[in-house]
């Protein structure tokens, strides 16, 4: 158990998972309001004349509706998971199971920023766009990855890698 916690560098797995999220979910909608306001002034897009309140309402049930789906992933992977099949390979693929689901969180913690863009582009308010990227900020500070939870979870890893060694039929 001991070895797989030295191998995996649990400050370093927590530190690029946190730069991920925000790269993810502070740069990426930072860029896109920007990029939203500048087509906008070109006159890309349309204009906030037609009638955008059904489309306003789905795109934010569907972003707010994301929150929980977020919260079920992240604790259902946190709790039990089998992050690796080989022994000798395990600190690696344990880091590459975390960072994957790092960018699976984050990147359904952005899609509110992006049904922002659209909504936007097609004639809504930077108000409400502003709303949606709210929304991604609220997820990221709500599910960003917290040290305790990594190191408890390359513990769970490391445990089961010990059981598979003490009942596999070639020890001893």
């Amino acid at each position: 158990m001991e070895v797989l916690k030295r191998q995996v560098d649990i400050d370093g797995v927590h530190s690029r998972l946190l730069n991920l999220g925000l790269v993810l979910n502070v740069l990426v909608p930072v860029i896109l309001l920007s990029v939203g306001v500048f087509l906008k002034s070109k006159g890309v897009g349309l204009s906030s004349g037609s009638n955008l309140k059904i489309l306003f309402l789905v795109l934010m049930i569907a972003g707010v509706g994301e929150i929980p789906l977020i919260y079920i992933m992240r604790r259902s992977f946190l709790s039990a998971r089998k992050a690796f099949q080989k022994e000798s390979e395990g600190h690696v693929a344990t880091e590459k199971v975390l960072f994957q689901w790092g960018v699976l969180i984050f990147s359904l913690s952005l899609l509110p920023t992006i049904y922002g863009l659209v909504y936007y582009l097609l004639g809504g308010s930077l108000e409400r766009f502003v709303l949606f990227a709210a929304i991604t900020l609220f997820c990221f500070l709500v599910f960003k990855p917290k040290l305790e939870e990594i190191s408890s979870f390359v513990e769970r890893q490391a445990d089961k890698t010990d059981n598979q060694k003490q009942f596999s039929p070639n020890s001893s």
